[in-house]
């Protein structure tokens, strides 16, 4: 029998959870806190880092900007995915496998709000 994956995410709050899944891949998360202008994140799971800013332009554009990175040979990948006022989402690219840093930008959307986290997924 296959051994369970374990999934890991972490919202902006810095709230963790972890979620078991037997022979699936199962992803969830809980609410993402919003983060305004200027705010700057740096969250951690047990598999990868991250770091982002939220860059506005005035009150009616907003954008994260940051880069993500695998720090465990798990067979997992790690990706923030960010939801912008606008109904919009994004997904930076995968980081894997272990020591894999990606930069990324989601553009401007609007709004001056974003609700993002950090999350890895099996590959």
């Amino acid at each position: 029998m296959k051994a369970s994956r374990k999934i890991r995410t972490l919202t902006a709050g810095a709230a963790a959870s972890l979620v078991l899944g037997v022979g699936a891949t199962l992803l969830t998360a809980g609410p993402a806190a919003a983060a305004g202008c200027g705010a700057t994140l740096n969250p951690k799971t047990s598999g990868a880092e991250a770091f982002w800013e939220v860059k506005c332009v005035g009150t009616q554009r907003v954008g994260i900007a940051g880069w993500v990175k695998d720090t465990d040979n798990d067979g997992q990948c790690a990706r923030v995915k960010a939801t912008f006022p606008d109904g919009t989402t994004y997904y930076s690219p995968q980081a894997c496998p272990k020591g894999t840093k990606v930069n990324f930008s989601s553009g401007w959307r609007s709004g001056a709000l974003v609700d993002a986290y950090l999350y890895e997924f099996d590959v």
